[in-house]
């Protein structure tokens, strides 16, 4: 190999690691064990256009660049369209489901999701946790990760949104005491007239726990 081809490599190299941590940080990208199926894959695909780059030294850096960049369009206007489409992005990255509830189980979710038992109790230990019944909430993430929640006498919180960007999530609400006559009631007591007011709302010891929109200043 000539000194010529190892200089371009080097070249491309820093380049292309100098151009992915750009990348990275428009983005926005979470930290690696928290990232969704869908940030997965855009990552593998970031990293094998830059090997592209790296191997095909006798092209133009132009050949790499230019996909690298697209992608990363393309992965922010797709995030922008997740914040105002919930389906969209439940469609995309998927949906944080609950398999434990009350202490139960929740078989017909652990079906879907292909989680078995060995996987759950795998996890639960990882926690310190030796029984199904310690456990009120176990919520598996997006990521695979499941979050469990231990019975808290001073605290009832259910641990999914109820309200997320605006819209109300119905699969979320079945698993609570409340129907949505009580989230318009809420909203109502609490000076909201339209749902799409609300970023996000949760439930918290029986209340609706509300963030709002912020309101620009106007002139």
């Amino acid at each position: 190999m000539e000194l010529e081809q190892i200089l371009s490599i080097t070249l491309r190299t820093l380049l292309g690691f100098i151009t992915l941590v750009i990348s990275m940080k428009i983005m926005g990208k979470r930290e690696i064990g928290e990232l969704s199926l869908f940030d997965f894959l855009i990552v593998l695909i970031i990293a094998d256009i830059m090997i592209i780059g790296v191997e095909h030294y006798d092209q133009s850096m132009l050949y790499f660049i230019i996909p690298l960049s697209v992608v990363v369009i393309l992965q922010k206007f797709i995030s922008i369209i997740d914040l105002k489409f919930p389906k969209i992005r439940n469609f995309l990255e998927g949906k944080e489901v609950i398999i434990i509830y009350n202490g139960k189980l929740i078989i017909e979710n652990m079906k879907k999701e292909k989680y078995n038992m060995n996987d759950l109790y795998t996890q639960l230990r990882a926690k310190d946790i030796r029984s199904i019944d310690e456990v009120e909430y176990a919520v598996l993430e997006t990521n695979g990760n499941l979050s469990v929640f231990k019975y808290d006498q001073q605290l009832k919180a259910f641990p999914l949104p109820i309200i997320v960007s605006g819209k109300l999530d119905y699969d979320n609400l079945k698993y609570t005491n409340f129907d949505e006559k009580w989230i318009i009631k809420e909203l109502k007591r609490q000076n909201i007239i339209d749902i799409k007011e609300v970023y996000g709302a949760s439930i918290v010891n029986d209340k609706l726990i509300i963030t709002k929109y912020k309101k620009t200043k106007t002139n």
